[in-house]
């Protein structure tokens, strides 16, 4: 087969454990090579700077002659010992391009027992074809014209064999600066250019071939095989500024002198000399130089051109290089080897670190998709899954219970039972402080309670007290609020005080009662004391809405990542029965209201005749306060004897008692009972309707009743879903297939990988 390997091959060949590591690396490289750094030897270099050649007597594997089938993709040449010769060659097929395409490019598979240059013109020309890619500048039919000159397809070949060394390399396409006509487009150039960019950058086939777009430039898992001709100065190569981008340091690549035999000029042959012994090198590697064959060379074998190859380093100016060890194309494979060996030993650890990483991470994201959906037990199971998780944070929101689940640190607003708690308390503070249309008489000061009271107006903006609820923040709410209802009432008149409004009221409604007045006058009284109830009661129910809507939002997100699935539950199920639920209990809060507040004034809680006995007692206590006289008196001991010390004692004479049955008979009395009984029965009232609207409308209604939006998305509404809806909600469609399929190959191929890592594969 024309192997370029002599009778040192066995001595040069690795040791058992180098071996064992390169196999390992070689397995990996088939599994897992397109997805993760591997350690690995990159060839580059511009077209015709002799890279073929190098690489023909690195691996003895004669690359065709034919200009149009030079390398119009990266090419990864594996040499291995086998009992028999033979050459495998497969494709390994970009991981971007579409699966169907994979399938097709993954059965091409050929094996040559004979390295004959026809069987390798027609193997190549059979792979560009695979790859869909031209072959011949010839083809002037649209159909071949629009196809591409060059592929980010690998092109694997195994070259096996009883003498061959352990070695691998890859081969990039040769950099070109001019656009050759029907064959490649400046496109081409830009292509060709940024895949050796990319080859070079420290990372792997993955980088290379565009699957990592964030390539880490500091790691050095690829050694830089640079590649140029020894007619032109080494300082004014591209291929070693593109290098210089990827290695900084300059300490992974190595540069290889070709064609010195074009190196006519006595200055040119001196400066490519400098480079090789080191008197102008720049690179921690080094320079080795090798002669390759020229045209006239064809018909000979690689051993003879290695002869031809010794021979011309024999001659001057050129055989000052024999004692470097760095001329002729035997140094060059030794110390190959060699920076193979080292690179791959020092990099291993690494390496099994990161498929450890990639493993775990993979698996991460298949987890995150869940099971497989594609019938309808699946997407059931699925869906149930996923209402469990929703009932377990909304149990843990409603309980507190913020550990059970990061999420609730990550979003404040997420503590749900927190925020209803906070707005309880305001609720219950603004209708305290602000509920009451007038300030009854004597809240302020006990002493001035037969005072009347004069008007405490409200600030300039009176809707100032509470915060306007956010209906922008989730236009699907449009329809459950009217913000109407939250329209404070106009105050009234200026001079309109409680007193006066109760003396307005009841002069204008009452008839022949003796001393007494009609039981309707205090519900008439009572609505209209009571009318800001309901626009703070519906600005309070707004915002225990949202805060319920939200917390469900941003659930959804942490529990379902899949946003197709997310949106199709929500717009085909959850949105219109979550509205439904917020529509009731908004609906019930407009009963309570209209029970309480329109309704006939009733109590059972004895704290009503409290407040009313207390307030008649405070009433009493300041007319005698007012009437009587006060007298200092010694206040005595147990034994009666006085203590010096002194108590102020209220004194009624017979005549003062009389003015107070006279005071307490009155005109005005009836307006001040009136008062007393509308204050005892408000003050009841409301904390009783404050106390309902949290329990039935909020607690019921929106947190923890069969109906509330919390538990609408369940197990019973995934049971209750038919199968069209099942698939609409949760079925995978084409893209999440596909995706789910890379999944599982790419975990396969790296649990195979972990496997050979121990050993065990």
């Amino acid at each position: 087969m024309g192997s370029i390997v002599d009778s040192t091959a066995a001595a040069e060949q690795p040791s058992p454990g180098n071996l064992s590591i390169l196999t390992k690396v070689d397995k990996l490289r088939e599994l897992v090579g397109t997805k993760t750094a591997l350690p690995q030897l990159v060839v580059v270099g511009d077209q015709s700077s002799g890279k073929s050649s190098v690489l023909e007597g690195l691996t003895g594997f004669a690359f065709p002659r034919d200009a149009e089938l030079c390398t119009r993709y990266a090419t990864q040449i594996t040499c291995r010992r086998e009992s028999e010769e033979s050459i495998y060659v497969s494709i390994i097929p970009h991981a971007e391009a579409p699966r169907h395409e994979q399938e097709r490019i993954r059965d091409f598979h050929r094996t040559l027992k004979e390295m004959d240059p026809e069987s390798l013109a027609s193997l190549f020309k059979e792979a560009n074809e695979t790859m869909g890619i031209r072959n011949s500048a010839e083809s002037t039919s649209l159909d071949v014209s629009s196809l591409p000159a060059f592929s980010e397809h690998i092109l694997k070949i195994e070259k096996l064999g009883p003498n061959e060394e352990h070695f691998t390399v890859i081969d990039v396409p040769g950099i070109f600066r001019k656009e050759t006509e029907g064959v490649t487009t400046e496109d081409d150039i830009e292509l060709v250019r940024n895949m050796v960019k990319n080859y070079r950058q420290s990372d792997d086939v993955r980088s290379s071939m565009g699957y990592n777009k964030n390539a880490n430039l500091t790691r050095s898992l690829s050694s830089i095989l640079a590649i140029m001709p020894s007619n032109v100065d080494p300082a004014t190569q591209e291929i070693l500024k593109l290098a210089k981008k990827a290695d900084p340091s300059m300490t992974r690549t190595m540069a290889v002198l070709t064609k010195p035999d074009l190196a006519i000029e006595r200055a040119t042959q001196q400066i490519a000399i400098d480079h090789v012994t080191g008197a102008r090198s720049d690179l921690t590697l080094g320079y080795y130089i090798v002669k390759n064959r020229g045209p006239d060379d064809v018909g000979k074998t690689l051993k003879q051109g290695q002869a031809d190859e010794n021979m011309f380093f024999s001659t001057a100016p050129w055989s000052v290089l024999r004692r470097t060890g760095k001329a002729g194309i035997s140094a060059l494979r030794t110390r190959v080897r060699e920076l193979l060996i080292d690179l791959i030993k020092r990099e291993f650890p690494k390496v099994k670190v990161d498929i450890i990483k990639e493993l775990s991470s993979l698996k991460s994201e298949r987890d995150k998709m869940g099971p497989s959906r594609g019938d309808e037990y699946t997407q059931r199971t699925f869906l149930n899954q996923m209402s469990e998780s929703f009932q377990d944070l909304a149990r843990s929101a409603l309980s507190a219970h913020y550990k059970d689940n990061k999420s609730f640190d990550e979003k404040d607003d997420l503590r749900l039972i927190t925020r209803i708690v906070e707005a309880n308390e305001k609720y219950s503070e603004d209708m305290e402080k602000h509920g009451h249309m007038r300030e009854f008489a004597g809240d302020a000061d006990p002493k001035k309670r037969n005072e009347i009271p004069t008007m405490q107006a409200p600030p300039p903006d009176d809707s100032s007290f509470f915060e306007e609820p956010l209906y922008d923040e989730y236009p699907e709410l449009d329809e459950i609020f009217d913000p109407s209802d939250t329209i404070l009432p106009d105050f009234g008149g200026k001079d309109d005080d409680i007193m006066g409004y109760i003396d307005k009221v009841y002069r204008s409604s009452r008839g022949q009662e003796l001393g007494t007045f009609s039981g309707a006058l205090i519900s008439t009284m009572f609505k209209e004391q009571s009318k800001k109830w309901e626009p703070i009661t519906m600005a309070y129910m707004a915002k225990v809405i949202i805060a319920v809507h939200r917390f469900i939002v941003e659930i959804f997100k942490v529990i379902c990542p899949d946003s197709r699935v997310r949106d199709e539950l929500w717009d085909v199920y959850l949105l219109e029965e979550l509205q439904k639920s917020y529509r009731r209990a908004m609906d019930h809060v407009k009963f309570l209201l209209e029970i309480e507040r329109e309704g006939a004034p009733l109590t059972l809680n004895h704290y009503f005749n409290e407040n009313l006995q207390k307030d008649q007692g405070n009433r009493l206590i300041a007319t005698i306060e007012g009437l009587g006289s006060v007298q200092s008196t010694e206040i005595l001991d147990e034994y009666g004897n006085g203590t010096g010390k002194y108590k102020d004692d209220i004194l009624l004479n017979r005549k003062q008692l009389e003015n107070l049955s006279v005071n307490m008979a009155n005109s005005d009395y009836t307006l001040k009972y009136i008062h007393d009984i509308l204050k005892s029965y408000y003050k009841v009232s409301r904390k009783r309707f404050v106390d309902v609207v949290c329990q039935q409308a909020v607690n019921h209604h929106l947190l923890a009743g069969k109906g509330s939006p919390l538990k609408i998305f369940s197990t019973q509404m995934v049971l209750n879903l038919n199968e069209d809806q099942l698939d609409m909600i949760a079925g995978e469609d084409a893209p999440v297939k596909m995706q789910r399929e890379k999944l599982a190959s790419s975990i396969k191929n790296f649990e195979g990988a972990l496997k050979v890592l121990k050993g065990s594969g």
